[in-house]
C-alpha cells in the first residue's frame, strides 16, 4: 500500500515539474546577448527562469535597436539611476495609477501631456509656474482637472479594492 501511494504521489507530481518554465543555459544564449548580459554570467543559472528570460528578450530588444534609441535609452537610464528611491517609488505609482485608468482616460492624458509639449516655452514656464505655486497637492492627477474644452473630465478611476500591481 505505501509503495502505490508513493508511486501516485510521485506520478501527481511529475507533471507539475514538466509544467514548470525550464531555465535557459547561458551556452544557449548567442554571443552578441552573452556579451550584452556578460554582468548577470556568474551568477546565471541561480536565476529564477522568468527573470533569464525578460534579460534574454531584453537583449534581443536592445540589438534591434538603432544607435540613437541605444543612446536614448542609455540617457533614460542614467537619468533613472541618478533619481532617489523616494522618486522612483513615486514614478512607480503614478505609473501604476495610469495604469489602471481606462482608455479614454488614458488618451485625455496623452492629448493634454501633446498639447503641453507642442506649446511655446514661455506658456509651459508660466504654466508650470503657476501649477507649483497653487495650492493643495503638487501631484493633483491629470485626469480630476477640466479640459480646456470644457467637457467635463473623463470618469475617476476604478475604486481601491483593485489588487495591487506586482513590482519587478
Amino acid at each position: 500500500m505505501r509503495n502505490t501511494t508513493f508511486i501516485l504521489m510521485i506520478m501527481l507530481l511529475l507533471p507539475l515539474k514538466a509544467m514548470a518554465q525550464p531555465g535557459i543555459d547561458w551556452e544557449d544564449l548567442s554571443d552578441e546577448q552573452q556579451q550584452l548580459l556578460e554582468p548577470f554570467a556568474e551568477n546565471w543559472n541561480q536565476l529564477p527562469p522568468e527573470r533569464q528570460s525578460n534579460l534574454r528578450n531584453g537583449a534581443d530588444r536592445w540589438q534591434g535597436l538603432s544607435p540613437d534609441q541605444r543612446q536614448q535609452a542609455q540617457q533614460r537610464f542614467q537619468d533613472w539611476s541618478q533619481r532617489s528611491p523616494e522618486e522612483r517609488n513615486q514614478i512607480r505609482e503614478r505609473y501604476e495609477r495610469f495604469s489602471d485608468l481606462n482608455p479614454q482616460q488614458q488618451g485625455a492624458i496623452r492629448e493634454r501631456f501633446r498639447d503641453f509639449q507642442n506649446m511655446p516655452e514661455n506658456r509651459r514656464r508660466a504654466l508650470r509656474e503657476r501649477f507649483q505655486s497653487r495650492p493643495g497637492p503638487q501631484d493633483r492627477p491629470f485626469f480630476d482637472r477640466p479640459t480646456p474644452d470644457g467637457a467635463p473630465p473623463p470618469p475617476p478611476p476604478p475604486p481601491e479594492g483593485r489588487p495591487p500591481r506586482e513590482r519587478r
